[in-house]
Formats: structure tokens, sequence, C-alpha cells
């Protein structure tokens, strides 16, 4: 018993689990859904040069503007319908702190369809929301007649919808997500952390349309996963209340002008994302030939199970060298494993034990 921490910490926080991200180790890493290609060598050149004409002894542009202006001119957007993150994670918490007000002094409301990624369910629980979850469908699509009753019926600040999906790989379609901007008063995060993987158009050019839409990309997938470096786009309205919420000088100079680079130079990032999609496509493809269920997937991972043995699987390959993210009790499907695409030859040596490894 800590009784400064029971008079302190609020109770739904105290019942948080906290979310681990994965720690490490493994010659072969396929847990963390990043990309398996260091950025290519202009890149790579590039930021060498920017980090040397850095001031380290001076605050960074507090309003990361020549970064908002090169990603705006690369997703069809205006740089005053951006916000720049320390990750996509700061601009969910800046989001679930803000937009907690009701009006009607109800409890704020989070909606989630489920299973999706874990931190919009611990930063809402955090922030004092309730966490309503409409489970997708068995084959782990969207169940858009359950989602649009219940978001009639609750009402909620904010509804979250990871799109492709962590962890299942799957996509909203745009009639989906549609029909859920036009069910919901509150607002409708579209987050596309993977869309550079799904060869869909983004949202980023049509928040003008939808005045409840807030669209969140990020550099972490595509070989920026160091930077920690989040968009947000969203209507000037809305960004003028995060940025009341948004820490000072959150995004670091280095990150500035690193992103900055990636952006200006993302048609050599998207050659390394066509390599993942086609690697991607291959695995799932012999996976399921060879008897495991590989569900489809629009992302750099795919979600697998393997007969109610993932648990022993996942062990397997960790011993062999290999961690992938072994998801316990996951909503809808019970266990499963996810595992990120890695390059060719990880991908061969993925196969190779998995082969041996008799159903």
């Amino acid at each position: 018993m800590n009784p400064i921490r029971d008079r302190l910490v609020p109770e739904p926080i105290q019942n948080l689990k906290a979310y681990f991200p994965p720690a490490g180790g493994g010659s072969v890493r396929l847990d963390a859904n990043e990309s398996p290609f260091v950025l290519p060598d202009p890149i790579n050149l590039k930021i060498k040069t920017a980090l040397d004409r850095l001031s380290l002894n001076r605050y960074p542009d507090p309003s990361s503007t020549s970064l908002r202006k090169s990603f705006a001119s690369r997703f069809g957007c205006v740089p005053d319908q951006v916000l720049v993150g320390n990750g996509s994670d700061e601009l969910i918490a800046t989001l679930l702190w803000t937009f907690r007000g009701h009006g009607e002094g109800k409890t704020p409301c989070v909606l989630l369809p489920v299973p999706t990624f874990g931190m919009y369910a611990i930063g809402a629980a955090a922030a004092g929301y309730q966490v309503v979850r409409v489970p997708l469908r068995p084959d782990l699509t969207p169940d858009l007649e359950a989602m649009t009753l219940k978001i009639r019926e609750v009402d909620p600040n904010l509804v979250f919808l990871s799109s492709p999906n962590n962890p299942t790989g799957g996509l909203f379609s745009a009639g989906e997500i549609e029909a859920v901007l036009d069910a919901a008063r509150g607002i409708v995060v579209v987050d596309e952390a993977y869309a550079d993987f799904s060869q869909e158009p983004t949202w980023c050019s049509r928040v003008d349309a939808y005045p409840n839409l807030v669209v969140l990309r990020t550099l972490s997938k595509v070989g920026g996963a160091a930077l920690r470096c989040g968009f947000l786009v969203g209507s000037p309205d809305l960004l003028k209340e995060m940025n009341k919420v948004r820490q000072p000088f959150n995004v670091s100079s280095f990150t500035q002008a690193a992103g900055e680079i990636m952006l200006e130079n993302f048609d050599l990032l998207m050659d390394r994302v066509l390599i993942t999609v086609a690697q991607r496509d291959h695995l799932g493809a012999t996976l399921n030939e060879w008897g495991y269920k590989v569900h489809p997937s629009r992302a750099n991972f795919f979600l697998m199970q393997a007969g109610g043995r993932e648990g022993e699987l996942s062990t397997f390959l960790h011993q062999a060298g290999i961690v992938v993210r072994f998801l316990s009790r996951l909503e809808v499907i019970g266990d499963a494993l996810r595992i990120t695409v890695g390059e060719a030859r990880e991908n061969m040596v993925l196969l190779e034990r998995i082969r041996s490894f008799s159903l």
C-alpha cells in the first residue's frame, strides 16, 4: 500500500496497464513495425550536413514552420492545417486533453473499433474518458452498422480509426470513413500511420470538406522511427485550441531538419515502401499455403494465427533469434502474432524457421 499514490493517482490510472513497446533483442527484429531499411545515402548525407548547421544552444522553431510547409506540399493541404508533434503519440495525447468537454455535463467519451492501437484507450482512460469499444466483425472488417448506431447512442467526443489498422492490417474504405464522419458530432481521427503501404489516397486533402475530420501521419514507418516526427491535419480552428495545450518547443531542431529532408526526398522512401509491399504479399501467400491464417494486410506487417499455438510459435522463433509480437487474447480472434515485414534476408530466415515448426 502506498497512501500517497492511493490518494493522488486517479482510480482509472491505477487500473491501467502500461503500454510497453518492444524492448529490443534478437538478431531479426520483426516486432515493432519499423522499416528494415536505413535511409538512402542521399537523404543521410543531407541530414548530416543539416546537423552540422544547427545551433544546438538555441531552442527550435516553436511552430515547425518549414517542416509544416514541406508536409503540406507533399500531402495536399495547407500549412495552417498542419500541427507537428513529437511522434503521433504526442498528438493523440494532445487531442485527448484538448477536446474533453461535452457541453451537456456528461463524461467525455472515446469510441474505438477493436482490436486497434492500444494507446488510444490508455490515453483516453488516463485523461478521464469513458472508452466505448465496438468489435470488428469476425473477419476483422469494420462493423459499420454497429459503429454508427453506437456513435449516435453515446455521442463520442472522438472516434479513432486506424487505417490501415494496427494490429489487424485492414483498411476502412472511403465510404465507411464518410459514414462515420456523417454520423459523428465529435472529431473523427483517421490515423494514417501505415497509409504509405496501402497505396490509397490520403485524407489530408479532405479536411476542408469535413470540419470534424482530423488526420494523423508519421515518418516512423518509412525509415524515421528514431526521429519521433508526427503530423496532424485538421481545421485551423481545431488546431488553434490544440496549440494552447501543446508543449512549447515540442519538436527538436534535428527532427525538424531531418523530417523536412525526408519529405523533400519522399520518392526515395517510397521505393523502399514498394519493396516492403511486395515482400508482405509474398510472405502472406506462402504462410497461407502452409496452413497458417494470415489476415489480409495493407500495412508493413501482418496478423497471423497458428491454430491455437501462437504462444508456442512465438517462443520457438524467439529462441531462434527472431522477435515477433505475440498478442494474447486479442479482441474478436484471440491469440495472434503480429509480424513486421523485414528486408528479404530477414523474411527468408523467418520462413525457414516457421517451415521447421510443424503445425
